[in-house]
Order: C-alpha cells, then structure tokens, then sequence
C-alpha cells in the first residue's frame, strides 16, 4: 500500500463508509493527490485536492464489482500526455504520469475487482482463453501504436531546421535546401 496522509484515508473512509484496503499512488503534489482505491466491494480512482487543509475531491471514477467485466477497463494517453481511465460511459483524465504505464494501472485495477470477486483470472473454456488472448493483442497492439515515436521525431525534426533556418538568418546567410546551388 503506498503511502498517502491520514487526511486522505480519514476522507476516504467518511466518503465510503469503510477503510480502504488498498491504496496505490498514481501523482502526488503538495495540493492535490490522484491514487486508486480498493475497497470491499469497488475499486475508485480519485483525483483529490488540499485546499486550504481541507480534502476536496476534484473527480472520481467508481468501479462497482458487479458492474465490471474483465478487461472493461480502458486506458489511454492523450497527445497532451494526460491519462484517460474509462469504465463503460464514465471517465476521468489523471495527471501525465511517466513513471507508471496506464496499462499498468488497468492491470492493478482490474486484479483488485478479480480479487474481490473471487474468481481465478483463467477463463474456463477454450472459447473463453482464445478471447482473453485476442483481448489481451488488441492491447498490446494499442500500446505499441500509442508508443510510436515518429511523430515526436518529425517534430523534432521540423523545430531543428527552424532553429537552424533562424541562426543562419541572424548571422545574414541563407539556408540552402539543396547542394546544387553553388
């Protein structure tokens, strides 16, 4: 369980009833807090804010046991690098986080709820296996895609002559697009 303040798991327990049984962090600031929560029977994600002493729950996404199906969870990094979390129609965005994969969250999100359901996570049929299998390509095919670097590079790529373009025209040349002008 990581760490977090006695004044987030006081309001953790007077919102939910419960103390939670888990908690994990996803972003930590002196103002704010975004962590996952396992409880009896959900799991929570909470982005959370200190004002003026004062816990205040700037967004929440609950995950009820009985409404979750394995693999219902969705992740994805948005270009602007925040985390989009979407359980069927709700959603909530966490702070762009590098250290922590957003698979890695729906992974941790998605064995609590198995373990308060107290299934084992192998599918029973082969049917079953096969889907889970295939479920499990489309995410890792979706991760590779969302890993994809080219676009950054040609960003890069783009800014670099700019700055090049900028410094020969401050120094009074022009920059030469091909090598046959001589």
């Amino acid at each position: 369980m990581d760490a977090v303040g006695h004044e987030v798991n006081s309001f953790i327990s007077e919102a939910f009833g419960e103390k939670p049984n888990e908690t994990s962090v996803w972003a930590q600031e002196d103002d704010f807090v975004q962590i996952f929560v396992r409880l009896s029977d959900k799991v929570a994600i909470l982005s959370l804010s200190n004002d003026e002493g004062e816990i205040v729950e700037e967004d929440s996404l609950i995950i009820r046991e009985g409404q979750w199906q394995p693999n219902s969870i969705q992740t994805r990094r948005m270009p602007d690098g925040f985390v989009r979390f979407k359980h069927r129609t709700k959603e909530i965005l966490l702070a762009p986080e590098l250290i922590r994969s957003p698979d890695w969250a729906s992974s941790l999100l998605e064995g609590w709820l198995t373990e308060i359901r107290g299934e084992s996570g192998i599918p029973k049929t082969r049917s079953q296996r096969i889907s889970t299998l295939m479920r499990s390509r489309d995410r890792i095919e979706r991760m590779l895609n969302q890993a994809n670097l080219n676009e950054v590079a040609d960003e890069v790529r783009y800014v670099e002559f700019r700055l090049d373009s900028a410094d020969y025209k401050l120094a009074g040349t022009q920059l030469s697009h091909s090598s046959s002008e001589e």
